[in-house]
């Protein structure tokens, strides 16, 4: 199997002076039209210089590994002009089953729900190794997965069969045993979707769904998983919902109530990244994708997830181009020059980012070099 080399072994990404401009950039994950590194990427990567890059089939083909590698690679490659030539995350929705970008020549992984029906979590831990192993060896180095949701709804819209059941101790055993298979393959995994889907009525994609429990309800079930796996995940997502009992105002995205109980009450100290800052769940209580990057950011989210498209009712599909990404960029200096982002939030997610990419440096953020195979 090709191995998996870092760009930047030498260096240690903390120690480098950054602007406010580069400080953002770093916080942003973002998606762009195209099979290779091409002038988009180039324009997100050199001008942005976004922090990561997510993929999508409809946008990025994964049509072979090949392919894949090849684009990964020329990605990479783009960072090293840079002032700071800081390596991407690349990250991908590859959860098995149902959510699975990666289809042409990969293996196809069962989903959460069969692997919890055979009560055997170390099914969970072998199957995301070997889809780690898939995922490191074309150059991705981050995967937005596994799913603890509890899926205590059987009429839920968005999570499903993508979650491992209805049991909380059942998807916290399973959940604990994918994040070690993908840290085994040397991936970054990430828990999703903090503070629990399960119950949730309504697709976030489309709305704002309403999980209307007690705090005690929520902490004997959707809460269960993430304050068992908190301390061995280094990155969290966050759901768009809201949550009355730990904040009856604001989505949680942008609820500073809701990030905080994350970080003091579950002590969770690695990465909050967003889920992506277009679903119209999100949107309905922001005027535009600007101030809900802003509100994110101060809410203590650390990346902001600009990718995937907007599924809005009555006006198609919509997703941001590169100068929507440019515009949303220019608008978080803008407020952290103007002082509605303080510094302190700025480099407190900035440092949060680096010393991720610092930690995972040998493992996962890989060096341009050709592809030789999918197999040893």
């Amino acid at each position: 199997m090709l191995a998996i080399l870092c760009l930047f072994s030498a260096i240690s990404l903390t120690s480098l002076s950054h602007t406010v401009e580069e400080k953002v950039g770093q916080l942003l994950m973002v998606h762009f039209h195209g099979e290779s590194a091409n002038n988009d990427a180039r324009a997100l990567v050199q001008d942005v210089k976004v922090g990561g890059i997510i993929y999508y089939n409809w946008a990025n083909g994964l049509t072979s590994p090949e392919q894949v590698r090849n684009l990964s690679a020329g990605l990479q490659g783009l960072t090293q002009t840079n002032r700071h030539p800081i390596p991407l995350f690349i990250g991908v929705d590859q959860e098995g089953g149902v959510v699975s970008r990666l289809k042409e020549g990969f293996t196809h992984f069962p989903g959460n729900r069969a692997l919890g029906e055979t009560q055997n979590p170390d099914l969970a831990e072998s199957t995301a190794l070997a889809m780690g192993k898939e995922l490191a060896i074309v150059g991705i180095n981050m995967n937005f997965a596994p799913v603890v949701d509890v899926n205590t709804n059987p009429n839920n819209p968005v999570i499903g069969e993508r979650s491992f059941g209805d049991d909380p101790e059942t998807v916290a055993a399973f959940g604990a045993k994918a994040l070690l298979g993908y840290q085994q393959a040397g991936i970054i995994p990430t828990l999703k979707h903090y503070p629990g889907h399960g119950d949730a009525q309504v697709d976030s994609h489309k709305d704002l769904p309403i999980i209307d429990k007690t705090l005690a309800e929520l902490e004997y079930v959707e809460l269960l998983p993430f304050a068992r796996l908190a301390s061995s995940a280094d990155v969290i997502m966050t759901a768009h919902l809201l949550v009355p009992a730990l904040d009856p105002e604001k989505c949680s995205t942008l609820s500073e109530k809701t990030i905080a109980y994350l970080r003091n009450t579950l002590d969770f100290q690695g990465v909050i990244i967003t889920d992506s800052l277009v679903m119209e769940g999100l949107l309905k209580s922001c005027v535009s994708v600007d101030e809900a990057a802003i509100q994110a950011l101060n809410a203590g989210c650390d990346i902001l997830l600009l990718g995937g498209r907007q599924l809005a009712s009555g006006d198609g599909d919509l997703e941001l181009s590169v100068s929507d990404i440019q515009h949303i960029h220019l608008a978080l200096v803008n407020a952290v020059k103007e002082g509605c982002i303080s510094e302190k939030r700025l480099d407190e997610a900035f440092e949060r980012v680096l010393r991720l990419k610092e930690h995972s440096a040998s493992d996962t953020l890989v060096k341009s070099s050709p592809l030789n195979s999918m197999s040893s």
